[in-house]
């Protein structure tokens, strides 16, 4: 069936499988549901539409997803409609429900699920919020609240707004983070909810200002409300777009961050610049591991990659050994004779061959998503590569500094030539950036 016209197209999917569903098999269910414009999420959120489970598996998400009235779907479904021969042909999604016979009556007339549990009075009992009584932090306030955001915390909702004028863009960031109970005594947190507000406004001469608030309690109809005042402040003001797809990067927590990351990649559109970079890393990457290595970097395997990178650190730190730990990661890693060097007494090779590991490691994960297709689109290499790339518009601010700092550090005989600037961004060095660190030499 045409994926224009596939139930799937544009519905967010957070697939929750047990363990009996082979990595294989699902990198191919991902690849079908991407094939029919659908979306893969890997938390669960308020734009979330369905939970594909393989059988009726207790966890937090689902437990959670039956909160929030989203529902469980078998992933029986997905394979059944792919199995489909005609394009006419439908099937019922309410056999699929895995939930009440009840629920799934309420599914039909509403296409929801009835919420359950601790958010239930937020819709039965609402109470009037008076935000004179909730006290708002900066978020560099001293006696900011203890709350451990990336170990145990989940996002309950989330919303990003985008406002244009003339010579800036404002985005707003709303979020409701949630330490599931069972969670909280693990952990020194002076609340289990936090409500994130983030003003980010982006001046083209002047760079980014920003603005972030918090809220803290451990009442979730406070909060929900308090989510919702805010929401429709800003949704009323003129000039105002949601933004659903086209994710900006660097906006929103580090929790929202981890959450949406592979749904930028995803969403992002591709220009060329981009493109040809990804083009040029893919080849060189290939390229330079061929001239490298004896064998081809396909017949390496993960694990000898990174028992070889165990022998490289023996070395490292245990000279009586050392002599054996070389043949050994040189057995692991095959190389060509002139790219065989003595790792005992030179550090730097040490350090290089380290680095050759752990770009080994890259290009063997990264391919086996593609099958080692050199020819593999465009798209599919970007998703492979799991980071996020940018072209840096050359009016921008950022541009205007950069470049600034390669002019200063280039010698002034010499004339450098900069055609394009991209911002490349991983997902852990999203998460593990201290921007209170600055430049040290």
């Amino acid at each position: 069936m045409s994926s224009s016209l596939s139930p799937l197209s544009g519905k967010t999917f957070v697939l929750e499988l047990a363990r009996d569903i082979r990595f294989k098999a699902k990198q191919d269910l991902i690849n079908y549901l991407y094939e029919q414009n659908a979306r893969i999420s890997y938390s669960l959120t308020a734009s979330t539409d369905y939970v594909l489970v393989s059988n009726d598996i207790d966890t937090y998400k689902t437990r959670r997803a039956k909160q929030l009235g989203i529902p469980l779907i078998n992933v029986e479904y997905i394979y059944e409609y792919r199995n489909l021969s005609k394009e006419n042909q439908s099937i019922d999604i309410k056999r699929f429900i895995v939930t009440s016979a009840e629920d799934k009556e309420n599914f039909s007339k509403s296409g929801t699920i009835p919420v359950t549990g601790s958010l239930s009075g937020s819709t039965t009992k609402p109470i009037k919020l008076d935000v004179s009584k909730i006290k708002i932090w900066n978020s560099d306030d001293v006696e900011l609240p203890q709350f451990d955001e990336l170990t145990y915390a989940e996002i309950g909702k989330w919303a990003i707004f985008k406002e244009t004028n003339e010579n800036s863009d404002i985005y707003f960031v709303l979020e409701l983070q949630i330490i599931p109970e069972e969670y909280n005594n693990q952990m020194n947190n002076d609340y289990r909810l936090r409500f994130r507000y983030e003003k980010q406004t982006i001046i083209n001469s002047k760079g980014i200002i920003s603005l972030i608030q918090y809220a803290f309690s451990n009442d979730i109809n406070e909060l929900h409300q308090l989510f919702a005042l805010y929401y429709y402040r800003i949704v009323t003001m003129s000039r105002i777009i949601r933004i659903r797809d086209l994710l900006p990067d660097k906006l929103g927590s580090k929790l929202l961050l981890r959450s949406l990351f592979f749904h930028r990649i995803d969403t992002q559109m591709l220009d060329d610049n981009v493109c040809q970079l990804i083009e040029s890393l893919w080849i060189e990457s290939i390229g330079d591991l061929n001239k490298i290595l004896s064998v081809q970097p396909e017949t390496i395997a993960l694990k000898t990659i990174i028992e070889a990178e165990a022998a490289l650190l023996e070395i490292k730190v245990d000279s009586k050994s050392s002599s054996e730990a070389e043949n050994y990661f040189y057995s692991c890693i095959p190389h060509h004779k002139s790219f065989v060097i003595d790792l005992i007494n030179n550090r730097r090779a040490l350090i290089d061959k380290l680095d050759l590991c752990q770009m080994l490691r890259d290009m063997v994960t990264v391919n086996e998503l593609t099958n080692w297709n050199i020819k593999a689109s465009i798209e599919a290499k970007y998703r492979a590569l799991k980071c996020h790339i940018e072209t840096i518009k050359n009016d921008t601010h950022e541009y205007a500094t950069i470049s600034n700092m390669i002019s200063s550090s280039t010698n002034p005989n010499e004339q450098v030539v900069i055609h394009q600037i991209y911002s490349v961004a991983k997902q852990t060095d999203v998460l593990n950036f201290r921007s209170t660190l600055f430049n040290q030499k």
